[in-house]
């Protein structure tokens, strides 16, 4: 609810309050006043939690509310909350000098709550509304509760402006007719000459006798018993309008999720080389198994879901392969050597949300440090000619990696979301495929672009399906052995460049909070 909103309720109840019909004249400090609100207990919160909850949604700059104290001394003195009319709520009104007076009811039903509000705004009853949540405490169900307050309030004080004009236009009526009556001269006793007394033209007055009956019949009706209002009657609650708060972040805002499961992962090594016999071999590996874990946390939305601070965070992630070897073989025999492959990353993170509904998009801009290794074992190798070549066509790496990145989220449906990004990656380091004796120094880049389908199964659990590329480039000074001396001719650079390519997917569960 914007302030002017408010402000135009401030000055509706006290221009209400004052009998100023205009607000032309009311000056700066009304237009600045804030609405004063009396919340009542709530029928069913036997805790107070709830009361709680809904007094700390309704404090801010468009509301001011009352202390429980004193509305529940002034309730007290009036009986039980669940008797009082709406005379009653009126003396609660003058007493408490409030704007409004707020009463509630709580409902639950297995996991779910509703709660009902009814509305006694600027001397009448109004209209109320339904609230449905999980999570009292929750940021969201106190926002919505919040605006829909607001809302609320504001509407009725302008209804009742504009039915002000209505009631005054009749008591000047009202008024006009008595004035009438008295300067009508007083009647004499009935008789004869009365009933032969013809009625003046024009005189469209009623007489006593014509008005006897109706007040007869008015006086026969049935008289209605005082309506108790503290209870939430259905006609007295708006339908079709309840506000959903179940307590959840929609998905582009969660404030922690963690992702565990599978991951698969294909490397290969693409060699650019002269043609000679010793030159390395291109090599793509099997598919090999691993496990992924990720994890996101924006601390400063534990508690809140908007504002730029709440979109601040940190990242991990970490997958390895479960078995990996590589086979030779030669004139002697076959040789096998293990290999370690893995990956982690931790970063920072920003998120930028488009909206706060399960169906919003979100932007989330990052950058990480990390390693990416893969190391064969080569000391498993017994054969001499099978070492060289596992060297020659599978180089040991070990990547320090700086990954700027970004990545967007855009929601198809509310269980349905597709994400898509990139990362450029800073490489200082290569490890031992940078020493003299394997290919030495070498200029090096490398991007990873990535996809990845979202299912949310709830508000705490998902699915995620990923895919993701990644390109390591090398281009060799020619200053290393396996890069200028397999031919036995130094004079010119026998590999200029290898493409270490990994493509990977993985399969998790997430929960989120």
């Amino acid at each position: 609810m914007t302030r002017p909103l408010a402000v135009v309720f401030a000055v509706s109840l006290i221009s209400g309050i004052t009998g100023i019909s205009g607000i032309s004249g009311l000056g700066s400090s009304v237009a600045h006043a804030r609405p004063k609100v009396a919340l009542t207990q709530i029928e069913g919160d036997t805790t107070g939690d709830v009361h709680d909850a809904v007094a700390e949604a309704l404090e801010g700059s468009e509301l001011s509310l009352i202390g429980s104290k004193e509305v529940n001394r002034a309730v007290d003195k009036l009986g039980d909350l669940a008797d009082l009319t709406e005379k009653d709520f009126k003396k609660l009104a003058n007493e408490l000098e409030a704007d409004a007076i707020v009463l509630g009811k709580l409902d639950k039903a297995g996991g779910a709550k509703t709660l009902r509000f009814r509305l006694y705004v600027h001397k009448k009853m109004t209209k109320g509304f339904t609230v449905s949540f999980k999570d009292a405490k929750s940021e969201k169900f106190r926002s919505l509760l919040h605006d829909k307050m607001v809302d609320k309030l504001s509407a009725a004080a302008s209804d009742d402006d504009e039915e002000r004009p209505a009631r005054k236009r009749d008591d000047d009526e009202a008024v006009a007719r008595k004035d009438r009556k008295d300067r009508r001269p007083a009647r004499r006793a009935r008789g004869d000459d009365d009933e032969e007394r013809p009625r003046k033209s024009g005189d469209d007055e009623q007489s006593d006798d014509d008005e006897r009956p109706a007040r007869k019949r008015d006086d026969d009706a049935p008289r209605r018993s005082k309506k108790k209002v503290a209870a939430a009657d259905e006609d007295d609650v708006e339908t079709g309008l309840a506000v959903r708060a179940d307590g959840t972040r929609a998905a582009n805002r969660v404030a922690a999720r963690v992702d565990a499961g599978v991951s698969v992962v294909q490397r290969s090594f693409k060699f650019n080389a002269n043609d000679f016999p010793q030159k390395p071999q291109n090599l793509t590996l099997s598919p090999v198994p691993g496990a992924r874990f990720e994890a996101e946390v924006y601390p400063l939305a534990l508690g809140k879901t908007s504002g730029p601070a709440a979109g601040l965070g940190l990242s991990v992630e970490y997958d390895r392969t479960l078995a990996l070897s590589l086979v030779t073989s030669n004139n002697m025999g076959t040789y096998t050597a293990p290999v370690k492959q893995s990956r982690y990353s931790i970063g920072v993170r920003y998120r930028i949300g488009f909206g706060n509904t399960d169906t919003s998009p979100s932007v989330t801009l990052g950058a990480g440090y990390g390693k990416r290794l893969f190391s064969v074992d080569l000391a498993q190798v017994t054969n001499e000619q099978a070492q060289d070549e596992l060297a020659r066509d599978a180089p040991s790496t070990e990547y320090t990696v700086i990954d700027p990145g970004v990545s967007l989220r855009f929601p198809v449906t509310r269980a349905v979301a597709f994400v898509a990004g990139g990362r450029g990656m800073v490489i200082p380091r290569t490890g031992p495929i940078q020493k003299g004796t394997s290919y030495g120094r070498a200029k090096v880049f490398g991007a990873q672009a990535f996809a990845a389908l979202d299912v949310v199964l709830s508000a705490r659990f998902a699915l995620r399906f990923s895919g993701d590329f990644v390109q390591i480039g090398y281009t060799f000074e020619g200053v290393g052995k396996l890069s200028n001396g397999l031919d036995g001719n130094n004079d010119s650079p026998d590999v200029g460049g290898l493409a270490d390519r990994s493509i990977g997917g993985a399969a998790t569960l997430a929960v989120m909070y």
